[in-house]
């Protein structure tokens, strides 16, 4: 029997694999536009022997409402910067600076 090539082949839904933690898709889906940047800091002793490094993720976010919104925390891991920045919007409001940007009406 011959099949149609105007119908489909029913198929199982693939989603792609869930990116990013949880405090930041919240954050996004919130309005925000995030970023996440990486460091590390070298602890060397006097003779410049390297000691210990210590990782820092600084996690950012932004957002427009008439003015510049930002906020920006830190932590050991990228999970614990994400969760430090989303409580930290929560609990307190976050830096808002004054409109550099014209928006002129046409």
């Amino acid at each position: 029997m011959a099949t149609s090539l105007r119908l489909s082949t029913p198929r199982p839904r693939r989603h792609g694999v869930v990116l990013g933690p949880e405090d930041r898709r919240q954050l996004e889906r919130d309005g925000w536009r995030t970023t996440l940047d990486y460091r590390e800091n070298h602890v060397r002793s006097r003779s410049g022997r390297l000691l210990e490094v210590v990782p820092t993720w600084t996690a950012e976010a932004e957002r427009y409402d008439g003015e510049v919104a930002v906020a920006s925390a830190c932590g050991a891991t990228a999970e614990e910067a994400w969760a430090r920045l989303r409580q930290q919007i929560e609990v307190a409001p976050p830096t808002r600076t004054g409109s550099r940007v014209r928006l002129l009406r046409i």
